[in-house]
């Protein structure tokens, strides 16, 4: 009996470990660019499903229409919070907010475009997050979808494992 353990004793604990892994994490391949240059096409993210939620951070949340389908964007606007867009300036609860994240892809553009169109101040609602893409310009996100339930975030995307060369 006790050869019996010893030899199955690998299997079980590779075993507890998916079992654990597949409890606290996912993987998850970026499909498009609405998060360039954050995010590539074809990345595969480590999302963690336990993650403490917060602005800025890059999530992993249910398409709406298809709950099958998995998108990753970034948190703008936490539940309570006044948010809106003038000249591509985020406020929150009116007061300026940096977004570092977007110099490069600002950098990019003509001096007379605007990245973020405006938007008018929102509230976003309780329970609830304004996410966006990164790549404003092409990025299906909550200003067409609305904020999204937090029961649609999966977690949040915390390292990037391929390509080798953008692991984050």
């Amino acid at each position: 009996m006790a050869s019996l353990f010893s030899r199955s004793k690998p299997l079980l604990v590779s075993l507890l470990i998916v079992t654990v892994f597949l409890l606290v994490a996912v993987l998850v391949q970026v499909n498009g660019d609405s998060m360039v240059p954050s995010l590539a096409d074809n990345q595969i993210a480590l999302v963690l499903r336990q993650s403490e939620i917060e602005r800025f951070d890059i999530v992993v949340i249910k398409d709406s229409k298809k709950p099958s389908k998995r998108v990753i964007k970034r948190i703008i606007g936490l539940p309570g919070d006044e948010l809106s867009y003038k000249e591509d300036q985020l406020f929150i609860n009116n007061k300026p907010v940096s977004e570092p994240f977007l110099a490069e892809i600002k950098e990019a553009l003509a001096k007379d475009s605007l990245l973020t169109e405006n938007i008018e101040k929102i509230k976003i609602p309780e329970n609830s997050y304004f996410i966006l893409g990164d790549n404003r310009k092409i990025s299906l996100d909550s200003r067409l979808t609305g904020a999204v339930h937090e029961d649609m975030i999966i977690g949040e995307a915390k390292f990037t494992l391929w390509p080798p060369r953008k692991i984050r």
